[in-house]
């Protein structure tokens, strides 16, 4: 929706806020300003010890962020960064949405192009088209998370790459490599905050067991997850806790809109089309094609081989939160799973366990997972207008410190994330991780998995970036409620126990396709 004329002439005079001063286009160096950065890095507890506190995962992107701005504004001390948490990423979309009349908005955001659109039809993106021409001529920046970016907005940059991320096949090594009856299970355990807590049971395989073969599509996952639950009936043979969510189940997708998007994308049907003139015509994915794809899905889901993260037990009630696939997985309830590779570390343990990280699947059966499209994803960065030039500039020099090569490889040293930049494979840090991969083994220590899993996913963006599967739907104003709107149609066609026959499931499926598309167009 436009903002009305009344709300853009009362934003734009709040921009110069923004930045501490007023002097126009004088430059970054002679003039004082501040660039503020809206993110969804966790900031620890008042009165926590921050020794303590950098030793956790929950904020090791707040330490990371805190370190590098201390640094940057060393080098540059006209320049204050302030960083400011707003929760999850729709979080931050939901406050940028709320201070766009009010002019109470960043200089740069944290976010996914689907909510850029709504900063663009707004008027309030800062085009940094000029500034990305530098990154353009620089051989050594990824070019293809470039393109993604001007991809998504006709040519232009309204945000630029940072914290990337894709997804990967996650697998249960151990039990994958395990042949014949093995031996009993057996139980790890360790102390977490203050608890005994469960690690790893490793299962008991059949007498008929051979090695499994890492599947290349969504139909060779359903047959080995059939495979699955006769060779490890201890594991399957009750799935479901008495609220009817998986306590076991051989695979999990972790994302279900990402589940339906890149489906779409890796089969016939279709999903949008940004170039279409209304937001009805940019659905593509209200067809019998994709109709067929979740019908088949649900087949599964009710046969126990596949669900999403949504259909997990919930360990927060009050906050609705459900089961880390991840946790199950080490926890031996999950053999498969589709993940972010930004996650890889938390498949590390201590011993008993083993993780290995592939290219993602594809969807028809006899297709290759060599040829899948893979969903480019992790937050990129946006930039919003202001009439203090000096400010455009400072928040792009400071978006060049975080991208450079050192810079670029801690964020991936830290995260997992994925560097932007050629040279970063080529740092010291990196090039222990990614020569560590498949060198960690079941009984190795968290450490040593930790930085072959981290290392594995960091090999996959190479594979991935040599291969051209990346992709990124369209953005346009309407793609976020679209992406939400999908995710809630898988997840009531899953949730659904009562339809079982191929009509029950046709008809429901036929409904809740409906349904979805009359939630963004009406």
């Amino acid at each position: 929706m436009k903002l009305m004329k009344k709300s853009l002439i009362l934003l734009l005079s709040t921009f110069a806020l923004v930045g501490c001063g007023g002097k126009g286009s004088e430059s970054v160096e002679e003039h004082d300003v501040e660039v503020i950065w809206w993110n969804n890095y966790q900031v620890p507890e008042e009165g926590a010890k921050e020794e303590e506190a950098r030793k956790s995962s929950t904020y090791r992107e707040y330490y990371y962020a805190k370190d590098l701005i201390a640094a940057f504004e060393a080098e540059n001390p006209h320049i204050k960064i302030t960083t400011a948490y707003q929760g999850s990423y729709n979080d931050i979309a939901k406050a940028v949405k709320a201070g766009i009349d009010t002019g109470n908005i960043p200089t740069i955001a944290s976010t996914y192009q689907d909510n850029v659109a709504t900063y663009v039809d707004a008027e309030v993106s800062y085009d940094m088209s000029e500034f990305a021409k530098e990154l353009e001529k620089d051989s050594d920046f990824n070019k293809n998370y470039l393109d993604i970016e001007k991809g998504c907005f006709n040519g232009k940059y309204y945000s630029l790459p940072y914290s990337k991320s894709a997804e990967t096949l996650v697998v249960n090594k151990t039990v994958f490599d395990k042949v014949g009856a093995g031996e009993s299970g057996t139980t790890t355990t360790k102390e977490s905050d203050g608890k005994t807590v469960n690690v790893y049971t490793a299962p008991v395989a059949a007498e008929s067991k051979a090695a499994y073969t890492v599947p290349q599509n969504m139909f060779e996952v359903a047959e080995l997850a059939r495979k699955m639950k006769a060779d490890y009936p201890e594991v399957f043979a009750e799935q479901r806790d008495e609220d009817g969510y998986f306590k076991a189940v051989p695979f999990c997708w972790d994302s279900t809109e990402n589940m339906f998007i890149t489906m779409m994308e890796n089969s016939t049907a279709e999903y949008t089309d940004g170039s279409a003139a209304t937001l009805g015509s940019k659905i593509k994915w209200n067809t019998q094609a994709a109709k067929d794809v979740v019908i088949q899905l649900k087949k599964w889901n009710n046969e126990g081989l596949i669900a999403t993260q949504n259909q997990l037990p919930i360990t927060n009630a009050s906050k609705g939160y459900h089961e880390y696939s991840s946790n199950m997985v080490v926890a031996g309830k999950i053999f498969m799973c589709v993940s972010s590779t930004a996650g890889a570390r938390y498949f590390a343990t201590d011993g008993g366990f083993q993780a290995q990280l592939n290219h993602n699947v594809n969807w028809a059966a006899g297709t290759k997972a060599d040829d899948a499209k893979v969903i480019s994803q992790g937050p990129s960065l946006t930039f919003f207008r202001n009439k203090d030039t000096a400010v455009n500039e400072a928040a792009f020099k400071f978006y060049k410190f975080l991208t450079n090569t050192e810079n670029s490889a801690k964020l991936a040293v830290n995260t997992a994330y994925f560097p932007l930049r050629a040279s970063s494979y080529q740092t010291e840090d990196v090039k222990k991780l990614t020569s560590a991969v498949n060198t960690a083994t079941a009984e190795s220590k968290y450490s040593a998995k930790n930085s072959d899993y981290t290392g594995q996913a960091l090999k996959l963006n190479e594979t991935y970036a040599s291969k051209n599967n990346y992709y990124m739907s369209d953005a346009f104003v309407g793609s976020a409620d679209i992406r939400i709107a999908v995710g809630n149609l898988l997840n009531d066609v899953f949730n659904d126990r009562a339809a079982k026959t191929d009509d029950e499931i046709a008809t429901l499926v036929n409904t809740k396709f409906q349904e979805a598309f009359e939630s963004v167009t009406k």
